[in-house]
């Protein structure tokens, strides 16, 4: 009994260190645009201190105030609007992030326009040194926002929060496989989704340290099969985690 209680410990805790919060940061640019302003061959992007809290997007980790980053790409998603999903852990929750929109590269961001700009419409937080950056307190759960550029509300004026849609959103995993287990040097997850999901899989020992992840991304609907060589982890017991938005799947691999 007290064994179970040991494994149940387990596995509770670890649900708790690894689950995960996703933030949606969109931008309308239409009237930056109509003002005369040019948008840059590499379209709009992110800045801010994103590494600081463990910040990634599609699996990628953001580095901190670095927008020419592969993770700090936004998507155009057509009428002038860009956006980003940004994927924290839990133990981020509660920490002020701090960031910014910009225009291809630094030069061409937020918090520089004296007639027009998140420092003078009191949403932004001045430095000290000339730098306006936006500010966010990162959620308990998934939440989206959506702003004009260099502006504290949407283009039409309204809320910039929203709720995200088709993201971890009414998530089910079926058909869940470990195989072979035990297993001596390779071992297949098989699963399916429903919905598009924010999906991390990894292994645990007993003690509740994570010892290895083996996937961590955004993954689209339909059937899965993650491969995951064994031969770096000594023999013994393990658990395998799911995280596939708010499900949590979880089961014990042997390796020998």
């Amino acid at each position: 009994m007290k064994r179970l209680y040991s494994t149940l410990a387990v596995i509770l805790a670890v649900a708790a260190i690894n689950a995960q919060i996703t933030v949606v940061y969109q931008v309308d640019i239409t009237n930056y645009l109509d003002n005369g302003n040019v948008l840059g061959p590499n379209g709009m992007r992110v800045g801010g201190n994103f590494s600081a809290y463990g910040a990634t997007n599609d699996g990628v980790a953001m580095a901190d105030w670095t927008p020419s980053g592969e993770a700090s790409a936004m998507t155009d998603l057509g009428n002038n609007v860009w956006s980003i999903t940004v994927t924290y852990p839990a133990a981020s929750i509660g920490a002020e992030q701090l960031y910014k929109f910009v225009n291809n590269d630094w030069g061409t961001n937020e918090g520089t326009d004296p007639e027009n700009t998140i420092g003078a419409d009191g949403c932004g937080l001045d430095d000290g040194a000339g730098n306006v950056n936006r500010t966010l307190t990162i959620p308990a759960t998934s939440a989206g926002l959506q702003y004009c550029f260099d502006a504290c509300f949407t283009c039409s004026g309204d809320d910039p929060e929203f709720t995200p849609t088709g993201l971890n959103e009414l998530v089910k995993v079926s058909g869940m496989t470990v195989g072979p287990n035990p297993a001596e040097d390779q071992v297949t997850f098989k699963f399916n989704l429903d919905n598009r999901a924010n999906v991390r899989l990894s292994l645990i020992n007993i003690l509740g340290s994570e010892v290895a992840v083996i996937s961590n991304g955004t993954r689209t609907a339909g059937p899965h099969q993650v491969n995951y060589d064994l031969e770096t982890l000594a023999n013994g017991s393990y658990f395998y985690r799911l995280q596939a938005g708010e499900i949590l799947i979880t089961g014990k691999l042997i390796k020998f």
